[in-house]
């Protein structure tokens, strides 16, 4: 695992979990977050090595990632040493009702309801039937197998998984072909052919199960490591870096050298895709690929500013490379892959809801960036960090008493020059043999274009095209 190799780089050292019951929260967005599975399979093979008496999910959610579910009930459950519970405390839906049956023994909190286990695409998308059909059969078959192994009842799991599954416990019918099995705690715990239907027991605390398990071990909270709750962080928080990416760095393309901007820019997008790769999202070649394609983005819209400016195909193409790599690896994990059934692998199929997660960070990022831009461009100017910063890496020396200040004294409202850069928006033009930096306000104007000052504020020079 990537983090088992990262992690005792960074010195940490947990408290050893033998002996005890270590505890998993399972919340509301613990499903959804590839890096909190990463964590809670890390957190199953430590159990196993340190011999901790028992692990307890104490699961409040309503469901999450089908796939990553999966492989945590059929390899890291399998593979756990110590006995596994559930507590469902309040809701066990979806995929937290197959983390519960991967257990040894569930438990329900008085309020608590389990079940609607059916398999969904993210963002809305719908199944036609035939898909519908294998994505159940392959669903139930993997999840009645970890069931039978767990000593659970299989038709309970297959009437939350499909509508088309009946149950009745005596005379009472608990679902019907109209509906998906939901059990609440009293439903939870009625005997059917003499054994509990779904849960052992109404308990009201981990306490109770420890009493009820004979489980004599501490109680402890495993919680996630310095990599894994950045993980975690950054897969939640996607867009804000690319706020802060995109400002930055077109901040930076506006000032002269290399500076803060391009350092937080640079900053934000290494820790994007770190955060991600390390949450599982990009896997071997694939964050290669991507990290190349977003750097081929970045240099193709340089090309489009610095170099061929107005051209439009290097920006176009830019702009498009940038937009698949952050898209492709904040929705890698949403793509959805349907399972090999009876043998057969499932022809590929294209869904773009499957990427509207990461569609909708990627435009909340660029609009956000946009915001923080013309902001900052309002503002920013009129400080006087920001000018002796832009004047003092104009001039490369001290910005209280250089050639560059006093030069931009001299310039007034009305005077005609040239632009000897781009202006996007600031550059630097010529009047009379004095360089200055100046701004444009409105889009941006070629080297060598006639302009004109129109307001001065300061050493901020404003000029529009002549």
């Amino acid at each position: 695992m990537i983090l088992g190799a990262v992690l005792p780089a960074l010195g940490e050292r947990a408290e050893s979990y033998s002996g005890r019951v270590v505890v998993i929260p399972v919340g509301k967005d613990d499903l959804i977050s590839r890096a909190r599975f990463e964590f809670m399979s890390r957190t199953l093979e430590r159990c196993t090595a340190e011999g901790a008496e028992a692990v307890v999910f104490d699961i409040d959610t309503p469901g999450g990632l089908l796939w990553d579910t999966v492989d945590l009930m059929m390899n890291d459950l399998q593979k756990l040493k110590p006995r596994s519970f559930a507590f469902v405390n309040k809701r066990a839906l979806s995929a937290g009702a197959m983390i519960a049956v991967a257990t040894d023994g569930i438990y329900m909190a008085p309020a608590g309801t389990a079940g609607a286990a059916t398999p969904v695409y993210s963002g809305g998308v719908q199944m036609d039937d035939a898909e519908r059909a294998k994505m159940n059969s392959a669903t139930m078959g993997m999840a009645r197998a970890v069931a039978k192994s767990k000593g659970h009842d299989p038709r309970v799991i297959e009437a939350m998984i499909d509508m088309s599954k009946e149950l009745k416990v005596g005379d009472v019918e608990l679902d019907t072909k109209e509906t998906i099995l939901t059990l609440d705690a009293d439903q939870a715990v009625m005997l059917l052919d003499g054994k509990p239907l779904f849960a052992k027991g109404i308990v009201h605390s981990i306490d109770d199960i420890k009493k009820a398990e004979g489980l004599n071990g501490e109680t402890v909270t495993a919680e996630p490591t310095t990599f894994e709750q950045i993980a975690i962080w950054v897969t939640m928080y996607a867009t804000i870096l690319i706020i802060i990416g995109v400002a930055g760095g077109y901040l930076e393309m506006q000032t002269p050298g290399f500076g803060i901007p391009g350092l937080v820019s640079v900053a934000a997008f290494l820790l994007f895709f770190f955060g991600h790769y390390v949450a599982g999202s990009l896997v071997g070649h694939e964050t290669a690929v991507m990290a190349g394609l977003f750097v081929l983005g970045i240099l193709l819209v340089i090309v489009e500013l610095m170099v061929m400016p107005g051209m439009m195909i290097p920006g176009i193409l830019g702009f498009a490379c940038i937009m698949v790599a952050l898209v492709y690896t904040m929705s890698h994990w949403e793509v959805p892959v349907l399972p090999v059934v009876e043998g057969e692998p499932q022809p590929w199929k294209f869904h773009l809801a499957a990427y509207a997660t990461g569609l909708r960070n990627f435009a909340l990022g660029i609009i956000g960036a946009g915001v923080l831009v013309l902001v900052l461009f309002r503002f920013l100017p009129q400080t006087a960090p920001f000018q002796k910063l832009v004047l003092a890496g104009a001039a490369g020396g001290s910005a209280e008493d250089t050639p560059v200040v006093r030069a931009a004294r001299s310039v007034r409202v009305g005077a005609c020059g040239v632009a000897v850069s781009d202006l996007r928006p600031y550059g630097t033009a010529d009047f009379a043999g004095n360089r200055v930096e100046v701004m444009v306000e409105q889009g941006y104007l070629a080297r060598g274009t006639p302009v004109r000052v129109r307001e001065v504020l300061g050493t901020k020079i404003i000029v529009d095209a002549a």
